[in-house]
């Protein structure tokens, strides 16, 4: 007996799930789960609809509304919302991952939470002047860091916001 496949084939169009977005705009999952969702304050107007019946266990799209999405994200012409970036790093932002990690003494991986959680408030021992709000943890985001790094002018933090894409030198 062969296997039915619980994927609908519909003629012509390439389809594609929620993995796929987040492999192209370098995000978790739950990010993309958050940007697709009815309920969600995260959820973006212009994510394309799935393809598939409301309630599919396994929503899928057509690449091409897909990638549309993804070339508006990685542009910026969207809404603002998420820290989604361009894959390609400037210059800048390459020489930023080995200046940090001299400075640090070790190698670190600038986009790790966690990493950067225990160098800049273990390692560095620099103030912690915001917690998450969901794991009430020493916060890394930009906002925050920004704010720090204006408190202190800690060159680990510069290096981190260049990495990041952030124009240390505005006032």
């Amino acid at each position: 007996m062969a296997k039915n496949n619980p994927v609908q084939q519909i003629a012509g169009a390439e389809l594609v799930g929620y993995d796929y977005f987040a492999k192209e705009l370098d995000v978790q999952l739950r990010t993309i789960y958050a940007y697709a969702s009815e309920t969600n304050a995260q959820r973006l107007e212009n994510f394309p609809r799935p393809i598939t019946p409301a309630g599919h266990r396994q929503p899928l799209f057509d690449k091409a509304d897909a990638d549309r999405f993804i070339a508006e994200r990685r542009a910026g012409s969207t809404t603002g919302k998420g820290r989604v970036k361009a894959r390609p790093l400037t210059k800048a932002q390459r020489a930023a991952v080995p200046a940090a990690a001299k400075i640090l003494g070790r190698e670190i991986d600038l986009r790790d939470r966690v990493a950067l959680r225990a160098a800049i408030y273990d390692d560095l021992a620099l103030p912690v002047i915001a917690t998450s709000e969901k794991a009430q943890v020493p916060a890394v985001d930009t906002a925050t860091i920004k704010k720090l790094y204006k408190q202190t002018e800690h060159p680990f933090l510069q290096q981190l916001l260049i990495y990041r894409g952030v124009d240390v030198t505005a006032g």
